[in-house]
């Protein structure tokens, strides 16, 4: 078992290094925007990318899932050449379809998004974003497939290098302003399609097999709604933020969002590396003990981040840059501070999510995602609607907290119907005390000595486990090899 472990473990490492640089590019460039541009202008941004998001699941219409299956759980009679042929045609298909869409119609989505047709421009670079990113999906879900986790790592600090590079040029050094994000991103999203268009050459061929198709759209487009879904409890309470707050509460909100980074690149380098991993060793004997395990020092890993974030995110955005006659994070934005907490709870029950699906990919029952998800995201939207009207940003927080959590209880109850696995409840529970208990001890610790005792629970986090009991003794064992006692 610590061999399968430490294989996913490597994997999600490199995916983890690999994510870090490429989403920590949006913590990067946050003291970047929040400094040169205002609250509405980034506001603005928020809602755009919002946008590319959303059409980014219609954009793959499944065809992204149902590849990672068939890639590595080949069917009779189906090879990856003609798998990976059809899924690129019909991915070809819907990024002209759909880009050609959102650039001529750029004047009805800017309409339909800020009541004026003045942001038009902003949804023309979005039609080329979309257009380079869908024909880059499949590439990368070959890299992830054949778990060439080095590659893709490269491929993806380039695209950060580019990106980087391209935001300086076009918002600091030729003052663009809002629409200079987006003109970055189109850019980066072309060089890098380009760089990863040697992979599609050699996996092509010129073959489209109806039978494959079939089957890809099968497996696939129920899981629409469920990326839809998930994809809307993020970044539709921009919408309603906008709605009954104003663009510069949405701007806010999204700065707030982003500190919330660490925990989102830790659940993300997680579900990249899981799904290749939990597919790979389902014929095994003791998969279901594997999954269990997984689960439990996903929380244990999880934990330890969002204390950390938890305890310092305050001092962060107060740093100041050397230098400049400013901070971390412009002034203007630390009212999203206090959300921080809330969104990396809320992500932390996605990663739980993540764990749970093993059953629906092993057993092919993606038919209940869109009932789980779809729930999910109908209760998010109604306690938006109900809840920002009334706490501000607070309420669009604790909306997604609650659709999260939702989401992963209903996937469990489901899904140990027909693929029961009995997770670590007890251990699952000590890390929970643990948790919330650390977070109880800090909040109540005087100012004068806060640093020092926060850093000092952090550290001792282990321990405080060992005395509770959640190591067993063949880790107890592993921990002694490693400290050499």
């Amino acid at each position: 078992m610590f061999a399968e472990i430490k294989r996913l473990s490597t994997h999600i490492s490199i995916y983890g290094l690999s994510n870090i640089i490429s989403r920590s590019l949006s913590f990067i460039l946050l003291p970047f925007y929040t400094n040169l541009l205002d609250t509405d202008q980034f506001g603005i941004a928020q809602i755009i990318f919002a946008f590319i998001a959303l059409s980014y699941v219609l954009y793959a219409h499944g065809i992204d899932t149902s590849f990672v299956r068939f890639n590595l759980l080949q069917e009779p009679g189906f090879t990856r050449k003609n798998v990976f042929s059809t899924a690129f045609f019909s991915i070809c298909a819907t990024a002209v379809i759909f880009s050609a869409v959102v650039f001529f119609g750029a004047d009805f989505f800017s309409r339909l998004c800020f009541n004026s047709e003045g942001s038009y421009r902003l949804f023309q670079w979005a039609a080329g974003i979309l257009f380079f990113d869908t024909l880059a999906i499949l590439p990368f879900l070959v890299l992830r497939t054949e778990e060439r986790s080095t590659l893709f790592m490269i491929l993806k600090v380039t695209n950060v290098a580019l990106m980087l590079l391209l935001n300086i040029w076009f918002i600091a050094i030729k003052g663009e302003g809002v629409i200079g994000i987006f003109m970055a991103n189109f850019y980066s999203s072309l060089l890098t399609f380009l760089m990863i268009f040697p992979i599609i050459v050699s996996r092509f061929a010129i073959q489209f097999s109806k039978e494959v198709y079939k089957e890809l759209l099968k497996f696939g487009l129920p899981y629409i709604i469920p990326h839809l879904s998930i994809i809307s409890m993020d970044l539709i309470d921009r919408f309603f933020i906008k709605m009954f707050l104003g663009q510069s509460e949405t701007g806010i909100y999204g700065a707030g969002y982003k500190l919330a980074m660490a925990v989102v690149l830790a659940v993300t380098a997680f579900r990249l590396a899981w799904h290749p991993f939990f597919l790979s060793i389902a014929n095994q004997d003791n998969a279901k003990l594997i999954y269990a395990r997984v689960l439990s020092y996903y929380l244990l890993a999880i934990g330890w981040i969002y204390l950390a974030i938890s305890y310092f995110i305050d001092d962060i955005v107060k740093i100041q840059i050397p230098g400049f006659n400013c901070y971390l994070i412009n002034q203007d934005y630390w009212g999203g501070v206090a959300i921080v907490p809330l969104v990396m709870i809320a992500y932390i029950f996605s990663g739980v999510y993540v764990n749970f699906i093993v059953g629906i990919y092993i057993k092919k029952q993606s038919k209940y995602l869109p009932f789980v998800t779809g729930v999910s995201a109908l209760l998010n939207v109604i306690l938006n609607i109900i809840l920002i009207p009334v706490y501000g940003i607070w309420g669009a927080a604790i909306a997604t907290v609650a659709a999260y959590a939702v989401m992963a209880a209903l996937l469990f109850v489901i899904t140990q119907r027909f693929y029961p696995i009995t997770y670590e409840y007890g251990r699952l529970l000590r890390i929970i005390i643990v948790i919330v208990g650390m977070y109880a001890v800090a909040f109540f610790t005087p100012e004068n000595y806060a640093a020092v005792i926060k850093l000092g629970l952090l550290i001792a986090y282990p321990l405080f486990l060992l005395l509770t009991g959640f190591f067993n003794e063949g880790e107890r064992r592993k921990i002694r090899q490693l400290l050499h006692i």
